[in-house]
């Protein structure tokens, strides 16, 4: 019975190891002639061309060729791994999508989308970062905790939905429409005949919060009988975050250099979070308690 467990477990273990690259570097080419929408969710440098030839073309080991998802199915191109793999370069992937209308990157990475010249096109980007450029009547940008540069994208009109500490950049000439979370961030390129919704004030906290993001010297104490863990998400002044978590045994201490406005949090055993407290100027040089006595 143990010879059998052990067994099942050598099998299981196996079934998930990384399959990785042979070093002989291929290219494969598919046809896209009939896509109009691409998620991407996996690691490699990937350039899109709307006005390139309508085809795919992934350069990487010749064993993980067969491991890439590449088939295109209802119009949508779900490019992923099939298991997982570890190449012994950078998979290069360009991708000419004349009829293209959607973009979602889920994964940190940097997506370039050019040479758009359609009526509309949306993008998102769950994580990662979209950098779209060419001409537009109008896009929909949606992002979590990714960015959407479209600062070299012409239109006339955009629609902005951020949630997380998104991002978007945007260059809009008569109408931008916004739904911004309190973490945000929509820089608007011009200023566009009209704004509605969220933009004027959260994008106005916004930069109130990163300008004031000085980086001081304290001290965090666990004031509590229990080991914990805690997590921290601070604004930097270039308008992004750093965020990282770590534990502390009971009654410990250490020293930190963050800057004013960082969040701390507890964490509990499935991931949840509470927040603890903010750090101001006046915690500059002291010891601060994460709970309350």
């Amino acid at each position: 019975m143990k010879y059998i467990t052990v067994l099942l477990v050598f099998v299981g273990m196996t079934s998930l190891a990384q399959v990785k690259g042979n070093k002989e570097i291929t290219t494969t080419t598919i046809d896209t002639k009939g896509l109009v929408a691409i998620e991407m969710g996996l690691y490699a440098n990937v350039t899109i061309d709307q006005r390139a030839s309508n085809q795919m073309v992934i350069t990487t080991d010749s064993n993980l060729q067969e491991l890439i998802d590449k088939e295109i199915v209802d119009g949508v191109l779900k490019l992923t791994q099939l298991e997982w793999i570890q190449p012994s370069a950078r998979i290069k992937i360009t991708i000419g999508a004349s009829n293209l209308e959607r973009l979602q990157v889920g994964v940190n990475e940097t997506v370039l989308l050019k040479n758009i010249n359609k009526n509309t096109i949306d993008l998102m980007a769950i994580n990662g970062k979209i950098i779209v450029s060419g001409k537009a009547f109008s896009v929909g940008i949606s992002a979590e905790n990714g960015t959407v540069d479209a600062s070299k994208l012409e239109v006339e009109q955009a629609t902005v939905n951020i949630w997380g500490n998104g991002k978007a950049i945007v260059n809009a000439t008569d109408l931008v429409e916004s739904k911004l979370d309190k973490d945000a961030r929509l820089e608007l390129v011009r200023e566009p005949a009209k704004i509605n919704g969220d933009t004027n004030t959260l994008s106005g906290d916004a930069k109130s919060t990163f300008a004031k993001a000085r980086y001081i010297n304290i001290k965090i104490k666990n004031n509590s009988f229990n080991r914990n863990h805690f997590s921290v998400k601070g604004p930097k002044q270039d308008r992004s975050y750093f965020v990282y978590g770590f534990p502390m045994m009971p009654g410990a201490s250490k020293k930190e250099r963050w800057t004013v406005g960082t969040k701390i949090y507890k964490v509990n055993s499935i991931g949840l979070k509470k927040h603890l407290l903010t750090i101001t100027a006046a915690d500059e040089g002291k010891t601060i308690k994460l709970f309350k006595d």
